[in-house]
């Protein structure tokens, strides 16, 4: 048994002196998917572990799931607030290399959503790249290249939306999950839910008031799904239903966190300056 694991430690370092080796990885979610895909570019294969359209906060790994796990040489998950079974499954997984990408990173109101502040996103990249690089140092300047190449595109966003002219606040008719980004960014805002909270009676009235008296032209939804009481809340005021998606998960995996982000900005400049117009 020694000398059969001695000869695969030899066939390992072989295939990865060669550059022949790619590293077989599973991400939890779309943000860390995304983020592991631009740094390792076509070294690597990379497997997305909850299927378009799961809702993450319900997410439970089924046994099949737990053995593509096991079968990756890297699992990349968001963080313990997020993904609340990592931590366990990851302590049955020998011979996976566990990256955390939330490593560092402070949680503020037990909210798991720290992608949504593109400075944090930042410190996720250089999270998932340092421990790709521990995995797989063979690779390492490529993954540190396409991680800073990718983490400089990010960067300009960030200062575009730090620069944003914040005419009106924001007013959110989904569930919440934008804590970091507000703050991040410095807009107000309004909610009518309170995380995942169904509006109470009283809160609901005070949104629809606030949206009549500033003549709100558009509220915020996250294109996970649109609620029935977003959809109220459009009807009686007459306000436009934009998307601000939070890319927990994605239909198209083909779109990247840049331009799902791009889109965000697009979507609140739009309702900046239309605000501007009604005024």
């Amino acid at each position: 048994m020694k000398l059969k694991a001695f000869f695969l430690m030899i066939i390992f370092s072989l295939m990865t002196s060669s550059g022949a080796f790619a590293l077989s990885i599973t991400c939890s979610m779309y943000p860390v998917y995304d983020f592991a895909r631009h740094i390792t570019g076509d070294s690597s294969c990379v497997k997305l572990l909850m299927r378009p359209g799961v809702e993450p906060h319900d997410f439970e790994p089924s046994p099949l799931d737990v053995k593509a796990l096991n079968d990756s040489d890297v699992f990349i998950f968001t963080g313990a607030n997020m993904e609340h079974w990592a931590e366990r499954i990851s302590h049955t997984l020998t011979h996976t290399v566990i990256i955390d990408a939330s490593r560092n990173i402070p949680v503020v109101n037990n909210d798991p959503h720290i992608w949504l502040d593109l400075s944090l996103a930042q410190k996720m990249i250089a999270n998932i790249t340092e421990g790709l690089c521990t995995a797989d140092p063979s690779h390492a300047d490529t993954y540190t290249h396409n991680a800073d190449d990718y983490s400089q595109k990010i960067s300009e966003l960030d200062a575009k939306f730090s620069a944003m002219k914040k005419t009106s606040a924001l007013v959110f008719a989904g569930e919440f999950s934008h804590g970091y980004f507000v703050r991040r960014y410095g807009f107000d805002y309004i909610s009518a839910y309170d995380g995942e909270n169904e509006p109470s009676v009283k809160r609901l009235a005070e949104v629809l008031k606030y949206i009549r008296e500033h003549n709100t032209r558009y509220i915020f939804a996250d294109s996970f799904g649109v609620s029935a009481i977003t959809r109220s809340i459009s009807e009686q005021t007459g306000a436009e239903i934009l998307t601000f998606d939070t890319a927990h998960n994605v239909q198209d995996t083909h779109r990247t966190f840049l331009e799902i982000m791009t889109e965000n900005y697009d979507n609140i400049q739009r309702a900046m300056n239309e605000q501007i117009t009604a005024q």
